[in-house]
């Protein structure tokens, strides 16, 4: 992939915006107080033998070695009014038998919130910088050392200062603007440009019984790297109000309604229209909870599910969701159970600290190379809108010497607009893969701890991705087998075998791949 242009600020990897975002940390530093910082430098050396790197067809298998050379920074800042974790890594992949594949990319996660007028004046901001892969209906690479031209890299940020204020205990109210960017490079998806204003005013805790909220939302889409003319912004608008009335302290009915408008061209129900939707929230306790409802959008009936429940060892939950989204917007706010925010509950009994909780966190999910999400989240990339019913069952469970992750979804999406925005994706050929697609799967993690500085690992993921209207169906099943080993306080090592395969009712759409993986990774 391409050099990112440096920016003389940060003098580093990334577009002007992630530059701005820790621009605006830093001067919110200058005035935010002691702050507890943590700066950690890593270096990953990665040796890869792959027998498949393309994970062509078989009789079209290539062998490959692939060496990594990774250096990478963490910034952890902690403060009454500051809030930052950044994570970078500069990916360089060298290719022992082409060296035309050679290649350098950045991984980048970042996210910071910080008081700038106290409890008034707030800012977020996060940014990412990722590889992906494009299309279910491609080979589904494991890592970026796989080389398909099924995979780009994708580029996130989003800046929102907001203000806050509370009307002594009778209301609270919230005003925030929200820029988003999303861009891609040489997907065929197209970069978009959101400008948001949200507007709410909520009571407060001197409606005990009978608790009411007002919100407003209005945001403009804007599309680039095209020519199309015919691909308008998109706006949206909607309108709503609830009422919440508490039964008993621990169980409360609840009711929304309103009204929202969107301009993009639908091939179904003209996209806008009242809206209303009733259910409960029961938490019986700080570790349960329940919130479900049910109600009617202008494309139909639509339910909503959100459980958990955590004790001391284990942590559960259980989400069905249904809604009208983009890729784009996916990108920003993943629809998965984010694998770290998993954990969190998992070990938030036994590591009550959130701040030493996070480092062991973050140290597990890196020295087993856990996914950041339990289940991806875009299944493939699309210029359309489209309906989304997506559910998901997980479970974690800790002990002395075991952890264990399991994690079951279940996810359609229905295409809400016309095909031509897809065509410099897929071409006119296959266009109708985005017109619904289905996939269910399974992930199962287990580690075992085998001695306190060892640890072996099986990670195994299951995925049956159906295409209705091309009458395709793929099984894509990854198993990863390792062994880590803390050698030193800021020296760990690792070797991996991975086993890739997808069996396709497409003729030439199988494909079979065996790795091993060496690694080390230091700290500094």
């Amino acid at each position: 992939m391409a050099k990112a242009p440096e920016c003389g600020t940060c003098h580093r990897l990334s577009f002007p915006a992630i530059c701005s975002i820790t621009t605006a940390m830093l001067l919110v530093y200058s005035h935010a107080g002691a702050a507890e910082w943590k700066f950690t430098p890593s270096l990953a050396l990665i040796e890869t033998y792959t027998d498949n790197v393309a994970l062509a067809p078989p009789g079209h298998e290539k062998s490959e070695f692939i060496t990594q050379i990774n250096p990478g920074i963490s910034l952890m800042g902690t403060s009454p009014r500051l809030k930052l974790n950044a994570n970078y890594v500069m990916q360089n992949l060298v290719y022992a038998e082409d060296s035309s594949r050679d290649t350098m990319n950045h991984i980048l996660n970042a996210d910071a919130n910080a008081e700038l007028v106290d409890n008034l004046l707030f800012l977020d901001g996060r940014a990412a910088i990722s590889q992906q892969n494009i299309s279910l209906l491609g080979p589904q690479a494991a890592d970026n050392t796989n080389i398909t031209g099924n995979r780009t890299e994708v580029r996130t940020y989003t800046v929102s200062p907001y203000l806050r204020h509370s009307f002594s205990n009778y209301a609270s109210t919230e005003i925030r603007y929200a820029h988003d960017e999303v861009s891609t490079g040489g997907s065929g998806l197209l970069n978009t440009q959101t400008d948001r204003i949200q507007l709410g005013l909520n009571s407060g805790s001197a409606f005990r019984t009978l608790g009411w909220g007002l919100n407003y939302s209005n945001g403009k889409t804007s599309y680039g790297n095209t020519a199309n003319t015919s691909i308008q912004d998109i706006d949206t608008e909607v309108l709503s109000g609830s009422l919440r009335y508490s039964v008993t302290p621990k169980f409360r009915l609840t009711a929304t309604g309103g009204y929202e408008k969107n301009n993009y061209i639908s091939v179904g129900a003209k996209p806008e229209g009242s809206f209303w939707s009733a259910g409960f929230s029961w938490a019986p306790s700080a570790r349960t909870s329940i919130d479900a409802s049910a109600g009617r959008r202008f494309f139909g009936d639509t339910y909503s599910l959100a459980a958990s429940h955590r004790t001391r060892l284990t942590a559960w939950s259980l989400n069905y969701s249904e809604d009208i989204t983009s890729t784009q917007s996916q990108f920003l706010i993943p629809v998965t159970i984010d694998t770290a925010s998993f954990l969190n509950q998992l070990w938030a009994a036994t590591i009550p600290d959130p701040v030493i909780r996070q480092q062991t966190v973050d140290a597990f999910i890196q020295g087993n190379a856990l996914p950041p999400a339990l289940a991806q989240s875009v299944n493939y990339f699309t210029n359309r809108f489209f309906l989304q019913k997506r559910l998901q069952a997980s479970v974690a469970v800790t002990g002395t010497k075991n952890t264990l992750v399991l994690s079951l979804f279940s996810v359609s999406r229905d295409a809400q607009t016309a095909q031509a925005q897809d065509s410099a994706l897929f071409g006119s050929s296959i266009l109708a893969l985005t017109d619904r697609t289905k996939q269910v799967g399974g992930t199962a993690f287990w580690n075992w701890r085998i001695d306190p500085r060892t640890s072996a690992n099986i990670n195994a993921v299951y995925a049956r991705n159906t295409y209705p209207s091309l009458g395709r169906t793929d099984n894509d099943k990854t198993i990863r087998l390792s062994l880590t080993r803390q050698f030193q306080p800021k020296l760990s090592g690792s070797v991996e075998l991975r086993r890739l395969q997808r069996d396709s009712s497409q003729d030439g759409g199988d494909y079979r791949e065996n790795a091993l993986i060496a690694s080390l990774f230091m700290r500094f």
